[in-house]
């Protein structure tokens, strides 16, 4: 019986074909199923959704998967969840999750990480927004506040928890968040809001789509907000710095059909911010000006789903420090980006991705600006899912990255490194994913999955940090090697219908290799204090998580994820010098629980997270070997939102992070303060 079932799907399949295109439903979803013969144009993820009564992803191989199937541990949180979490930006909603680490340094810098390893301007995690990097190239970081997208914008936050770097490439390391927007080509949204609150926020957001004709639409958003910083006691090298929260930011989004089988997307962000954070555990002031624009043509053939697509993110930003002794750090990157790629089904059982990326990085040396780094890079992708029977699938993904390091300009006195040392510079490196998923029954799906991902160096460590402190030279070199990361988890997902809910099970294991710090290497042609690979580390770890909603508007969920990490960094790189120590710096144990009740008036939402003890890093002083490890008492933090519906269109609410306790340690820094936030949101 099963075995006739695998022939007549893909032959029902494609006999829907036309009945899917006659309603406006992109065939892409026929490739999500399983048809041989289905192309896959633009993916209208709204459709799709209420097709199969689950989101759909492309984040984990590229190609359409409902979410219950793809060969990956991976989260997928929705536009109702983003707004029942009364947050007022992205990391406020993702520390509502099991595996999700957040820092909050100040009132609008915080720092993200899947599974660990945090750290102030964390390194590990790619950001993008429908597949368009996002996140700062020169230090490898995600500075949350220049996302040129509003919380309206969002349609899902897809969440891949480990290595993903056979399908994006270096810095994929410890996960992947893709920020899904509404597409203007098939979602209609036209809102905007108003809120004020405490810390003498003020903010405010407005999204709206414009159609054209039948055959395309226009998305505009803009967003921005002014406030004030944590008014609690500040560190001695913190102080100084709380100048002012700032934000701006503008999207336009075109997208349009070119006849049955093609279509062109076009974007242009901009988005310029001010506010205080910490760099290497040091105060500043930051100023950041970012724009991008991008094109992708998309057509649909008798050889598959064949896109291309450019961009280019101009990152542009000034670190100031508030003691005269400090550096200026003023830094312009751009990139650009071309990727192309070919999806298609050989046969009812395979499909295939095809892809090859060029990508090239700049920045100028800073504080010294004498010269500038820079980085080409190449690379050929290579995907195949297998179904092997109706209810057991194999996908495994590779990947080849050839790097080629550049440099041009001068350098300080004394030091004797040349623009040759940066030139000479050439690695190819290989990354894979690989899954396997097994519906087990009506009730269960198992996955197994390994991966191998690599973390590139970022352009400060590689050369882009040039600055003198006295008569120390403080600089990156080009000698340093990628960081690897090789993730092995088994997911095991039990649904209990009775409940209406779903339990998760979530094992890990995790070796980290060459992992890098900014301070602690040995001297190198005249730069006396440099980056260096210091050793490894290895994480194992689970997370259990029951969710379950009910007819009654009631929904629920637990979660409980502990983490022990263990660094191996010998006796030659001491935290006080490396700023770095992952295996004391991170809570072994974290619990996430949430109750919610709405109906037609009135939404009700409240979110309490636990974290046991553990230390945090604060820097004492300008040079190296001033640092320390200050303890972080175990805490409970609770955030919740109420929100009424005055009339179909005009919602107010109120929502509060930190209420228990305020101040509150967090982190090494200053503590974090209680926030409320009273709002009004009108949908047109």
């Amino acid at each position: 019986m099963g075995r006739s079932n695998r022939l007549t799907q893909p032959l029902f399949l494609c006999r829907l074909t036309g009945f899917a295109r006659s309603f406006g439903i992109p065939t892409a979803l026929l490739l999500v199923a399983g048809c041989s013969s289905a192309r896959a144009q633009s993916i209208d993820y709204g459709a799709l959704e209420s097709l199969f009564g689950e989101p759909v992803t492309t984040s984990v191989t590229g190609s359409p998967q409902r979410a219950s199937q793809v060969p990956a541990s991976m989260i997928i949180v929705t536009a109702a969840d983003i707004r029942r979490s009364g947050a007022r930006d992205i990391p406020g909603v993702l520390r509502h999750l099991p595996g999700i680490d957040v820092l909050r340094w100040t009132n609008d810098q915080a720092d993200v990480a899947v599974r660990g390893y945090n750290q102030d301007y964390s390194p590990r995690l790619l950001v993008l927004v429908d597949g368009r990097q996002v996140y700062a190239d020169d230090y490898g970081y995600m500075p949350w506040s220049t996302l040129p997208i509003e919380l309206s914008d969002i349609r899902q936050i897809e969440i891949v928890m480990g290595p993903n770097s056979a399908l994006y490439g270096f810095n994929a390391v410890g996960g992947v968040i893709n920020i899904v927007t509404y597409d203007p080509l098939y979602d209609r949204v036209n809102t905007a809001a108003l809120a004020s609150g405490t810390q003498g926020r003020v903010q405010g957001s407005a999204v709206a789509t414009i159609p054209v004709g039948d055959s395309g639409g226009l998305r505009l958003s803009i967003g921005g907000w002014n406030s004030d910083d944590f008014s609690t006691l500040q560190p001695k090298l913190e102080q100084g710095i709380r100048q002012g929260d700032t934000r701006k930011a503008a999207d336009l989004l075109a997208h349009f059909k070119l006849g049955s089988n093609t279509d062109v997307r076009f974007e242009v962000t901009h988005s310029e911010v001010a506010q205080p954070e910490l760099a290497s555990y040091l105060g500043d002031y930051a100023r950041y000006r970012t724009s991008s624009i991008s094109a992708q043509i998309s057509s649909d053939t008798d050889g598959g789903l064949i896109s291309a697509r450019s961009y280019l993110n101009w990152f542009n930003s000034v670190l100031a420090g508030a003691s005269p002794a400090q550096p200026v750090y003023r830094v312009t990157n751009p990139v650009v980006v071309i990727q192309l790629q070919d999806i298609f089904k050989p046969s009812p059982d395979h499909t295939l991705r095809i892809s090859a990326e060029y990508r090239h990085g700049d920045m100028n040396t800073s504080s010294e600006k004498v010269g500038h780094v820079f980085y080409d890079m190449l690379a050929a992708g290579l995907m195949w899912s297998w179904s092997i029977e109706p209810d057991l699938t194999l996908t495994n993904a590779i990947r080849a990255d050839h790097l080629s390091l550049g440099r041009n300009g001068t350098f300080p006195a004394g030091v004797t490194f040349t623009n040759d040392d940066w030139d000479r510079v050439s690695r190819t490196e290989i990354s894979f994913n690989s899954g396997l998923v097994w519906r087990a029954g009506e009730r269960d799906t198992l996955r197994v999955t390994a991966a191998r991902g690599v973390q590139l160096p970022n352009l400060f460590n590689l050369g882009g940090l040039l600055v003198r402190f006295g008569p120390f030279v403080v600089g990156g070199v080009p000698t340093l090697k990628p960081t690897t990361v090789m993730n092995y988890g088994f997911d095991w997902d039990h649904a209990i219908p009775e409940w209406n809910a779903i339990l998760r099970l979530r094992a890990y294991h995790q070796t980290t290799d060459g992992i890098v710090a900014n301070f602690g290497g040995a001297p190198q042609k005249g730069i006396l204090v440099t980056p260096a690979n210091i050793g490894s580390s290895r994480a194992d770890g689970l997370e259990l998580v029951l969710d379950a909603n009910s007819s009654t508007g009631w929904r629920w969920s637990l979660g409980y994820a502990p983490e022990l990490i263990e660094d191996n960094f010998g006796r030659a790189y001491p935290t006080l010098i490396t700023l770095i120590d992952f295996e004391h710096t991170h809570p072994v144990h974290v619990v996430n629980a949430s109750l919610g009740w709405s109906n037609e008036k009135w939404e009700l939402d409240g979110y309490l997270r636990y974290e046991s003890e553990f230390q945090g890093l604060r820097l004492t002083g300008l040079t190296t070997g001033a640092a320390t490890l200050v303890r972080i008492p175990n805490y409970v933090t609770f955030d919740a939102r109420a929100a009424y519906h005055l009339t179909n269109n005009l919602t107010l609410a109120v929502s509060g992070q930190n209420l228990l306790d305020s101040p509150q340690r967090q982190t090494g820094a200053a503590a974090v303060e209680r926030t409320i936030l009273i709002s009004i949101t009108a949908d047109f």
